[in-house]
């Protein structure tokens, strides 16, 4: 048996010793592709396949799931950061039904277990309160994704709609319990976003969900004063405004007076009313006519000419034998009345008039001028009108007052200023490459003075070898043979890097 492996590999030997050198590279080449084929082959063929076991988990229930998945030494998977977990397809099911009868994850009723639970024997009214339940955790689970909330719970009041007369009406409610994280609070607005998420998800008015927290506040806000903010809200949009005004106006007054050389401090005094005006105004349906649309007329017109008086009433009129007097005949008589009434079509316009909250009420400003920057060092009241009106004009706002001093400034105030303004006006990767180019042409002058150094030192080291070699004896040529080879050869020994720079001073002659 060794011999015939002897043989082969002799054969084997002469086979590549025959082959050409091209052929060589292609055998290696083909040799090569064959086996990573064939690792590659029993990679995919030999590896383990993994399945999904739960999806959709809370990071609470995915550490759960972990934690016991390492405690049985099963190899698992994350995917969708964190929230999907894999294991090998081969155990998946002995797996879940493990951590299942464990209570792993803690989990909730979602709405396709709902409907997977649903059977033709189930009443309706049950089938409602599983959809109801259903509904209540996949809030619960999009609450808890919210940055700053632990936990959340959430309880739905639906009532059913029924035929009769008597029906209160009772409209649907909901209450929301949360557990924040340590040291987090939510902002109003956040709290208005769970407020109108869960309103949307069933179809009430979100002035019907409640949110409370672990301490029993309750954070929610009426519609009817959405609009107002917390204090601390207040105090940011306050400040926040001060700021930029500040920052605008000592920019706009650096470019004239100098970096350093400006400081700014604004007061700004706001309203967080909310206020709401109602207005009724008529108006002609045609611009510049004084008078509307004529809507009905009435116009009435009375005449009367030649009204003769009767007799006057009672028994005289109506005896036969009464004595008749001479009368003078009356002067014709006239009666004349006419009225007339137009009702006329105007406008009407109703107006509600909500004023926002946050409204800036007033804007006082301070500055102070650094006196060396002024000219001949004083702050005159020309300027100092030109200055309060153009701040005036800069600000767009009611600014109710501008005052201007001029103060010598210390050197303190411009300690960091500098700093400052090189960090705004240049980038951070163009001051690294400045840094960069300094150093690279300090490093070359550097090399080049030492350099320039060491030429120094091989010149004065020629120069004194030089003078030794001035001192060294004649060499004796009149002695048998001259000597002349034992002489070099115990000058060599004796002082080689004289020799050498010799010959290297010879070189350099020629």
């Amino acid at each position: 048996m060794g011999e015939l492996i002897q043989q082969m590999r002799r054969q084997l030997n002469e086979f590549w010793k025959n082959l050409e050198k091209g052929k060589k590279i292609k055998l290696v080449i083909g040799i090569l592709i064959l086996l990573i084929s064939l690792t590659l082959m029993i990679f995919f063929l030999t590896r383990t396949k993994y399945e999904v076991l739960f999806s959709g988990l809370t990071s609470k229930d995915a550490a759960l799931v972990t934690k016991k998945l390492d405690d049985m030494n099963v190899k698992w998977k994350d995917e969708y950061n964190g929230t999907t977990i894999l294991v090998p397809k081969n155990d998946k099911n002995r797996l879940k039904m493990e951590l299942i009868r464990e209570g792993i994850p803690r989990g909730r009723y979602s709405r396709e277990d709902a409907f997977n639970d649903s059977s033709w024997t189930m009443t309706e009214y049950d089938k409602k309160q599983r959809a109801s339940y259903a509904l209540e955790n996949d809030l619960a689970n999009d609450i808890e994704k919210i940055e700053g909330i632990e936990e959340a719970s959430v309880f739905l009041n639906l009532p059913e709609n029924t035929s009769y007369v008597l029906n209160n009406n009772e409209e649907p409610s909901a209450s929301v319990f949360i557990i924040l994280s340590v040291g987090r609070t939510l902002s109003s607005i956040q709290v208005q976003g769970i407020q109108d998420y869960v309103a949307s998800a069933v179809g009430m008015n979100p002035d019907n969900v409640s949110v409370i927290d672990d301490t029993g506040r309750v954070l929610t806000i009426s519609t009817e004063n959405k609009e107002n903010f917390d204090l601390t809200e207040q105090l940011n949009l306050q400040q926040g405004l001060q700021e930029r005004i500040n920052k605008s106006i000592r920019s706009f007054l650096e470019s004239v007076f100098g970096y350093g050389n400006v400081v700014v401090r604004a007061g700004v005094k706001m309203n967080f009313d909310s206020e709401l005006r109602s207005e009724i105004e008529f108006k002609p349906p045609i611009q510049d006519m004084e008078e509307g649309l004529v809507r009905s007329m009435e116009k009435i017109e009375e005449h009367m000419e030649n009204m003769f008086t009767g007799g006057v009433p009672g028994v005289d009129s109506n005896v036969e034998d009464v004595t008749d007097y001479v009368q003078q005949e009356g002067e014709s008589s006239r009666y004349d009345k006419a009225s007339e009434t137009i009702n006329y079509e105007l406008n009407e316009i109703n107006k509600q008039i909500k004023k926002a909250p946050g409204q800036v009420e007033s804007v006082t400003v301070a500055i102070i001028l650094d006196k060396n920057s002024l000219p001949e060092g004083e702050l005159t009241d020309d300027l100092r009108a030109e200055i309060s009106s153009l701040i005036y004009a800069a600000t767009g706002l009611d600014t109710k007052q501008v005052e201007i001093s001029a103060l010598p400034f210390i050197e303190q105030i411009d300690q960091y200023g500098p700093t400052e303004d090189i960090r705004a006006k240049f980038p951070a990767w163009l001051i690294a490459l400045i840094a960069i180019g300094v150093i690279s042409v300090a490093s070359i002058i550097i090399v080049m003075f030492r350099r320039k150094e060491r030429d120094i030192d091989i010149n004065e080291m020629i120069e004194q070898k030089a003078s030794e070699m001035s001192v060294i004896e004649d060499i004796d040529f009149d002695s048998e043979k001259s000597k002349v080879k034992e002489q070099i050869n115990n000058f060599v020994d004796k002082k080689p890097e004289a020799v050498a720079q010799l010959l290297r001073t010879w070189l350099n002659e020629e």
